[in-house]
């Protein structure tokens, strides 16, 4: 047990390493994408890479997470190494094939979805898009979906590697992409006719390197050096229905992002990209502290709920609740009253202009409302997971999404953009809702007085952390006057240490539990 435990925290620690490089390095390639790319160009492409991002997240990561690791585990442990290569080979033929297959498609269907965009102009208003502008959206579309087929094949590389507890090349592969864009935009942005096509240049080559060095390792570490076409096997189909359930439920979330941006792109010039640039820095905090304390939930409870211990279950809920209101609540009013600042000082250069900086900010603070709605989310499907319920989260997500389409229709044509970040957080809310009455109902109500007076302590210190934060911030603007990059340092910097002090010393004055634990967590001595 205890080398488990040993072999898990590695697994974080590494991953949590190369995930922060990786947002890291994001930052910065949005920088550069919004210093380059007039708004046109950087719009066309941000839609035309969404369709290959989408599917990946179904086919790719969904699968390996879902699928492709308990097999691959199951086989190593009963049937040994020799059957596992085997069951590798044959699922990366079967992987081959597929995305193969997906790839020809999108090239294929896609660009024809893009030129159809202006029958939905009834619905978004906006102006009519040019056929030069389609035209550009389609063709970077067409040269861009391929990259589904690289980034597969790499992401089911990881669930061999994780199998045989290889983490390093995992953890760091997926900033390659990043740093291969980045390097695309300096080099390449003066070799084509619309510098949005050095962007392509970027995703191929994030896509094969990511294929290489996991492919490297892959045979250096598991033994699986070429693919095979067994496909007949028993594993083979228990993956298929395994990855079933998952693509379903993630479709939901995925086509919601996909239907916003097209939406947005048919909406005004500049929704795009205000849109892509808050779900980014929303995407900070949901995946640091929502994400954690999930999967941090889901091993207790599932371990809890074999026992048929189902008041632990709904003890282990309202913790995950507790623990994630306690750092999402002060990212969510952060990012409210900090959200242009820190929009400037990370977006506004080139050819990102002060309206795009407005519009941003205000997308960032729509999309941060329903920050905890997000983050509770993902703590509440645990207790569905926890007794191997995949049904009622597909479900309940199928109706979040219908719903959020539903008020982009509604919303998208008088409000434009500002309409379908509200739709998005407010279809979140009724996501959780419902997953939560529907908990109540099989544990119990998942609400007790500690917890209420825990939340409440944390809303009291949340909001002395933001009086404090904009206090700090015009102060700040008073002595670092101008647009200098040393003021708009400035104005991010001060009010945001100012922010973390006064929200960890209200939570000491407090006595809020959730400040001991992660204080724990962070300064205790190993072994």
């Amino acid at each position: 047990m205890q080398d488990s435990d040993r072999s898990t925290s590695r697994f974080a620690i590494i991953f949590a390493a190369g995930t922060l490089i990786s947002r890291v390095l994001g930052v910065v390639r949005d920088q550069v994408i919004n210093v380059f790319l007039l708004d046109a160009s950087r719009e066309a492409f941000i839609v035309a890479f969404r369709f290959p991002n989408m599917l990946r997240d179904l086919v790719g990561e969904g699968a390996a997470n879902a699928a492709f690791v308990p097999v691959f585990s199951a086989t190593l442990e009963k049937r040994g190494e020799k059957a596992f290569r085997e069951v590798v080979a044959a699922s990366m033929g079967g992987m081959i094939l597929l995305l193969g297959a997906l790839s020809v498609l999108g090239v294929l269907l896609v660009p024809e979805l893009l030129r159809s965009l202006n029958a939905i102009h009834p619905l978004t208003g906006g102006e009519q898009l040019s056929p030069e502008t389609i035209a550009l959206a389609s063709s970077l579309s067409r040269w861009m979906f391929p990259y589904l087929f690289w980034i597969g094949l790499s992401v089911f590389s990881m669930s061999a590697l994780f199998t045989v507890k290889h983490y390093g090349t995992p953890s760091w592969a997926p900033a390659l992409l990043n740093v291969c864009l980045i390097g695309a935009a300096f080099f390449f942005r003066d070799t084509f006719s619309d510098p949005s096509y050095a962007l392509v240049v970027g995703v191929w080559a994030g896509g094969v390197t990511q294929v290489l060095v996991q492919y490297v390792a892959l045979a250096k570490y598991a033994g699986v050096w070429r693919p095979s076409l067994h496909l007949r096997q028993r594993e083979i189909f228990t993956m298929l229905a395994l990855m079933g359930p998952v693509i379903i439920g993630q479709a939901a979330g995925e086509v919601n992002k996909l239907v916003d941006t097209l939406f947005a792109y048919k909406s005004a010039v500049g929704s795009v990209t205000a849109l892509y640039n808050a779900n980014r820095l929303v995407q900070l905090p949901l995946s640091i502290f929502g994400f954690a304390v999930a999967a941090a939930v889901l091993p207790a409870a599932s371990r809890a709920a074999a026992r048929d211990d189902f008041k632990a279950v709904r003890a282990l809920l309202m913790q995950g609740m507790r623990q994630s209101f306690f750092m999402i609540a002060p990212s969510t009013l952060g990012l409210i009253v900090l959200g242009e600042p820190i929009v400037r000082l990370l977006f506004e250069y080139g050819h990102f202009s002060p309206r795009d900086t407005e519009w941003t900010s205000i997308a960032l603070s729509i999309y941060a409302v329903g920050l905890i709605a997000f983050a509770w989310v993902k703590v509440a499907v645990t207790g569905f997971f926890a007794v191997h319920n995949t049904k009622t989260p597909v479900i309940v997500s199928s109706m979040s999404m219908v719903l959020n389409i539903i008020l982009n229709v509604i919303l998208v044509g008088p409000y434009g953009y500002k309409g379908l970040a509200f739709a998005t957080s407010v279809s979140y809310f009724v996501n959780f809702l419902v997953l939560y009455i529907l908990l109540c109902r099989r544990y119990g109500a998942l609400w007790d007085g500690p917890l209420s007076a825990a939340l409440l302590r944390m809303a009291v210190s949340t909001a002395i952390m933001s009086a404090v934060a904009y206090a700090a911030y015009v102060r700040t603007l008073s002595y670092f006057p101008g647009d200098s990059i040393a003021a708009r340092l400035a104005a991010v910097a001060i009010p945001l240490a100012a922010a973390v002090m006064s929200y960890l010393f209200a939570s000491w004055c407090f006595g809020i539990p959730e400040l001991k634990t992660f204080s724990r967590i962070l300064f205790r001595r190993r072994g």
